[in-house]
């Protein structure tokens, strides 16, 4: 009977755990005692057979439970915040509850470990689903709308606050932001790649172009540096910015051509 007791209650506190964790995927919180949260509502789980509680005693009991653990496990300040974790605390349950009962009319197999595995598998899909959904919404924070004109030439993309980006021009001494040859090339249709790649001729048109070293982003090679005549963010215009021509793929991890300097935080 020991044996049970302890499996039963190492099945109670992973569940809680991972409903927990499930909570704080979902609301983008860090939390805080989930081990002690889950050990307490796995001990009251425990002792619930053993105190012989009304069914709605029991109801009551396992309610109020939810709501000490939540305000052990969350930081919240305001009662909307309270009730938003509540709502998703318990959203989280009825959706693992709800994969459970599934399965087990599918498979007809009823035991803990099976519903652990269950929740356990949801989890970690949730996981990988939010994790990039989050990543996508940190990333849209930093995104701004972005016109880079040239000689008359503008172009406009989108463009990510780089806070990493802390590239500066050795020669004039002025940060420098990053495009990829997609907008390079909107600006200066006549020069291809092969131009950039063997310094040719042709970039001597462009106004202060030389090459500087990458070494600071983890780049050991060269990159073709400009002035451009002016770069407007935020409704904020700056004359003679510096850009540089990047060939890393950025658009892939960022859904942006421009990467703008850190110095763009304070516009």
């Amino acid at each position: 009977m020991e044996i049970v007791v302890e499996y039963v209650l190492l099945d109670n506190f992973l569940i809680n755990i991972i409903v927990l964790k499930s909570v704080a995927l979902l609301l983008n919180e860090k939390g805080h005692l989930f081990w002690l949260s889950a050990l307490i509502a796995s001990c009251v789980n425990l002792a619930l057979p053993i105190l012989y509680v009304s069914v709605f005693g029991s109801f009551l009991l396992q309610f109020g439970m939810a709501f000490v653990i939540i305000c052990l496990s969350f930081n919240f300040k305001t009662i909307k915040k309270f009730v938003q974790i509540c709502f998703c605390y318990f959203f989280v349950n009825f959706i693992y509850g709800g994969a459970c009962f599934v399965f087990e009319q599918m498979f007809g197999i009823k035991n803990l470990l099976v519903v652990l595995l269950i929740m356990a598998a949801t989890y970690l899909i949730f996981k990988i689903l939010f994790k990039k959904l989050w990543r996508k919404k940190d990333i849209n924070n930093f995104c701004y709308d972005v016109e880079i004109e040239i000689a008359g030439k503008k172009c406009k993309g989108k463009a990510f606050l780089d806070s990493g980006n802390l590239l500066f021009d050795p020669l004039t001494k002025r940060p420098v932001s990053l495009i990829n040859f997609k907008v390079f090339s909107s600006l200066f249709s006549d020069i291809d790649l092969e131009d950039v790649l063997r310094k040719a001729d042709k970039l001597k048109k462009i106004n202060l172009a030389h090459y500087i070293s990458m070494g600071t982003l983890s780049n050991d090679g060269k990159i073709l540096v400009f002035e451009a005549d002016k770069i407007c963010v935020k409704g904020q215009v700056l004359e003679k910015p510096i850009l540089g021509l990047s060939l890393s793929n950025f658009n892939a991890a960022f859904g942006t051509d421009i990467i703008l300097h850190n110095n763009f935080a304070g516009i």
